[in-house]
């Protein structure tokens, strides 16, 4: 007899995790959501996929630096937008009362191909493709990484699962 598989009950354990997690979070979605509009047909799978990133997120915890980082994001979110457009609407208000031109400064086209660490190219791609990664050194980096990658790819089989369901109803 051979020993039972941890990896395989833990897989389904997530599985039905990441379902109910998504399920609830499209449930509120379906909630908020007045008359459709086929207008906000974007709106709407924008708001699907942060669904399935904060349910994602959610079930791993606070854990892991990536779902923090998920987690923060989503939930500032709106105060950064709100934020962002009274600022706007400060700046235009000065740019009307302002009589001299300021010298502009312009950022350095190449500036994503600077790098003053000197980490390759992958480690900094890498870091751009993990959430909460820029500060992280490289082994925790391919720690959190793997992590991340196992935890989107099951996500990925759960919403395929869902769709296949659903499309049959």
């Amino acid at each position: 007899m051979s020993a039972p598989q941890p990896t395989s009950k833990n897989r389904t354990s997530l599985k039905i995790h990441l379902a109910y997690r998504f399920l609830l979070a499209l449930n509120t979605l379906n909630m908020k959501r007045s008359a459709f509009d086929h207008t906000q047909n974007h709106k709407r799978s924008h708001r699907v996929k942060i669904a399935a990133y904060a349910s994602m997120a959610s079930v791993v915890g606070p854990r892991r630096a990536w779902s923090r980082a998920i987690l923060w994001k989503i939930r500032n979110q709106g105060v950064l937008t709100r934020n962002k457009k009274r600022v706007h609407h400060i700046t235009t208000s000065l740019r009307l009362h302002r009589h001299h031109a300021r010298p502009t400064r312009r950022r350095n086209p190449n500036r994503e191909h600077v790098n003053p660490f000197g980490n390759s190219g992958l480690e900094v791609k890498l870091r751009k493709l993990v959430p909460g990664a820029e500060t992280m050194d490289p082994c925790g980096l391919l720690d959190e990484t793997a992590d991340y990658i196992k935890h989107l790819a099951t996500q990925v089989e759960v919403m395929k699962t869902l769709v296949d369901l659903y499309s049959t109803i």
